[in-house]
């Protein structure tokens, strides 16, 4: 197998395995569904994944505990919000890979910078301070709808 980052080349099997609490995430779908570049090596992603999800599992520990009080093992046993499931798809896990994805892309941007390229190919909206900020604020959207917070903005006059 080859360790590259290109799609192709990544084993469709590949599962980052999570904590026990938390879905586990196949790195394809990620690469592929949030439309990774290609230059990025397996191990980067698996280990930027990793990251994401050890930030997105500590953001929602005490959720976590609450929920396991209440008796649910994982995160797609917990009830209450099956009126915004979509068909089959868990609300909350869907809420959940999105803020490990976008967490972990805004990760990977960041490191876009450092990886060996010509500088001619260089891409700002790939690289930019930014595009990795606004990756944060949707993982941070994310996670605040899995608890429950509300959305408020509030501008200076």
């Amino acid at each position: 197998m080859s360790f590259t980052g290109f799609s192709d080349d990544l084993d469709p099997e590949i599962v980052v395995v999570n904590a026990d609490f938390w879905p586990d995430m196949n790195l394809v779908q990620f690469q592929s569904g949030y439309r990774l570049p290609g230059e990025y090596r397996q191990e980067v992603l698996q280990t930027r994944l990793q990251l994401a999800m050890l930030w997105a599992n500590g953001q929602l520990n005490n959720w976590m505990t609450e929920q396991q009080a209440l008796g649910f093992t994982d995160l797609d046993s917990v009830t209450g919000y099956s009126s915004k499931n979509l068909g089959t798809e868990n609300f909350l896990k869907i809420l959940y890979v999105r803020a490990v994805s976008c967490h972990a892309k805004a990760l990977l941007l960041a490191d876009y910078q450092t990886m060996m390229r010509k500088s001619d190919a260089q891409n700002d909206a790939k690289e930019s301070e930014d595009t990795a900020d606004r990756w944060h604020a949707m993982a941070t959207d994310a996670i605040n709808s899995i608890l429950g917070n509300l959305k408020i903005h509030a501008e200076a006059l």
